[in-house]
């Protein structure tokens, strides 16, 4: 491992999570683990880039120094951004297939047998790829080994937790310039603009989503960001942002009306911001996952209004690269999640609605589960602005 400025974090840092890692592979019987997924990556080594789109992975064995093997165009930036020495990151040409190379490298590691983990339902790794890597290697007993890395990463150490405060700061400078931007006759590309150059001043790296602003009634389309469309008066703006920082996220959702305020989006406020409170209060160390999903859904349900949460109430966030800005594949509160909360992870609570033909009303926070209950990392009033 080698030191440099560029590392997010100290090496020390880096080695707790090999270490961790290597506990968790022992446990499970595999002599190496090759991960795929960028993030993982990134944990493990400081590296980072939107450029997984080609293939990209690590080899990290049971004793001994962890292999990267990239496209030659990312080596720059794994000597760079990395602690991986220059001679343990093995480069691939655009002309070449990364699985030859990368079986030659598993060869040259003696890992040509023996049980090796790999991340079957990774995003970056496809069936077609899979295939090929084991016709390559017969001789290997490929453990699917999908999540060992993320189990580390669902907890949050000192240093990643004071990343996503970071990141919060940087979002709500966005919010911010975001709910002031809004007024009838600004478009969406005026609010987003103002939202994007508030969070970069404000010390955000490039977020892995894109801020949301819809207005109107694109507001209850999932998803849905700027287009240009033009704010008319009694509209609802929904907004939907988080900033970054050495890719921590930390997301937060508001709600605007213009003009004179319609009832039924008011109404909606009061639900989920009932929720939000019902749900943070319930947060707890040892608590299901699902449980706090139950509580925010039924009291969504009992509000009155009509509306129901489209979505799953709680996903975990921190460290994140496209296409997504959180960390929900690893633990999500959805129905029937059983998994217990533990001190020191962090998520996206957003108790939420769509009003169909109306818009898209939240009231959301990063919150982080301490042995006292939940607390809101991100900091930013928690009222329905009207412009």
């Amino acid at each position: 491992m080698r030191d440099h400025e560029a590392l997010p974090f100290p090496l020390a840092e880096y080695q707790a999570r090999l270490d961790a890692l290597r506990e968790r592979m022992d446990r499970a019987g595999i002599v190496a683990m090759l991960t795929t997924t960028p993030e993982n990556v990134t944990y493990l080594t400081g590296f980072e880039s939107p450029g997984h789109y080609w293939w990209q992975g690590m080899v990290v064995p049971l004793y001994g120094e962890p292999t990267t093997v990239s496209r030659l165009l990312e080596v720059s930036g794994m000597s760079a951004l990395s602690w991986i020495e220059p001679e343990h990151n093995v480069a691939y040409r655009d002309d070449q297939d990364p699985m030859e190379v990368l079986a030659g490298v598993l060869t040259n590691m003696g890992l040509d047998r023996g049980r090796v983990g790999y991340e079957r339902s990774g995003w970056f790794f496809t069936a077609e790829q899979q295939d090929r890597l084991f016709s390559l290697l017969p001789d290997t007993d490929w453990i699917d080994a999908s999540g060992t890395i993320e189990e580390g990463r669902v907890v949050k150490s000192e240093r990643e937790l004071e990343r996503i405060g970071e990141a919060a700061r940087t979002t709500e400078a966005g919010m911010r310039a975001g709910v002031d931007a809004v007024r009838a006759g600004a478009t969406e590309n005026d609010v987003a603009a103002e939202v994007l150059g508030a969070m970069i001043r404000a010390g955000s790296d490039w977020p892995s989503i894109v801020p949301f602003v819809a207005s109107g009634e694109r507001g209850a389309i999932g998803h849905a960001t700027w287009s240009g469309r033009a704010i008319e008066a009694s509209d609802t703006v929904f907004l939907e942002l988080s900033g970054c920082r050495d890719r921590y996220h930390a997301p937060m959702m508001r709600t605007v009306l213009t003009g004179e305020p319609d009832p039924a989006a008011v109404h909606a406020f009061e639900a989920v911001q009932a929720a939000f409170d019902a749900a943070l209060a319930a947060i707890r160390p040892g608590v299901p996952a699902g449980t706090i999903d139950t509580v925010a859904r039924q009291v969504i349900a009992e509000s009155g209004f009509g509306g129901t949460q489209a979505s799953r109430v709680a996903y975990s966030v921190g460290l994140a690269l496209p296409p997504d800005w959180g960390e929900g594949h690893i633990l999500s509160m959805k129905p029937h999640e059983t998994r217990p909360l533990q001190e020191d992870m962090t998520f996206h609570l957003l108790p939420w609605v769509q009003l169909p033909g109306k818009g898209g009303i939240g009231c959301t926070e990063t919150i982080r589960v301490t042995k006292d209950g939940g607390v809101r990392i991100t900091d930013f009033p928690r009222e329905l602005f009207l412009r």
